[in-house]
């Protein structure tokens, strides 16, 4: 038994059976979880606005949402500090590469053990992202375009800024925002690039020779 962790999770996926399987599972093995859930896209976004959820565990494939998609970048820019783990039908590595691109902090899939589905949970508790190394692999091949063009404009620039050296004061001075603006962006950049630091986000851009 782990040790009592307080923490909220909401499961997305339209099976009831898979909800209630996955509840039981993390509720065995975790304490004082509090569990939401919802069946479709737009239940999973109601329930995303309405509460800031430590973990999402979102079906990549919903009614209203074929590839589950859409709700990750929700989530992506209406809560950054959650992480999202994609549950899969298999582990194409095409697949959970555009998840770890557009900010998944893991993917398994439904085929997966008990075993597999708590240590992934644990690793993204632990603040660490849980994708094999073929996905991993695939990432890097992608085309520089395939990962800014999640990216707004304004999100563009603050990469670039940011990898420049500049520090988030000068950022949002340039830009005219925040500096709470500018911090804003760059945890989504971080998240939909599948990156840890702004040392990553400098060797993200100059290995991709971006401008």
């Amino acid at each position: 038994m782990r040790q009592a962790l307080k923490l909220s999770i909401l499961i997305v996926a339209d099976h009831l059976l898979t909800r209630l399987g996955l509840k039981q599972v993390l509720g065995h093995d975790f304490r004082d979880v509090v569990f939401g859930d919802a069946q479709t896209a737009e239940q999973a976004l109601a329930q995303i606005k309405a509460k800031p959820w430590r973990l999402v565990i979102l079906d990549a494939s919903l009614p209203d949402d074929d590839n589950g998609l859409s709700v990750l970048r929700e989530v992506r820019a209406l809560r950054p500090q959650a992480a999202v783990l994609v549950l899969a039908a298999d582990s194409d590595s095409q697949s959970a590469a555009r998840s770890l691109q557009l900010g998944a902090s893991g993917y398994i899939s439904r085929t997966s053990t008990r075993a597999d589905l708590l240590k992934a949970v644990g690793d993204i508790l632990d603040g660490k992202k849980h994708f094999s190394q073929s996905v991993r692999r695939e990432v890097r091949s992608l085309k520089p375009a395939a990962f800014h063009a999640a990216l707004s404009a304004q999100e563009y620039k603050v990469l670039l800024a940011l990898a420049a050296g500049r520090r988030i004061g000068d950022v949002a001075s340039e830009l005219n925002l925040s500096a709470k603006t500018v911090s804003t962006y760059k945890r989504r950049i971080l998240n939909k690039l599948g990156l840890a630091s702004t040392a990553d986000l400098v060797r993200f851009v100059i290995d991709r020779k971006l401008s």
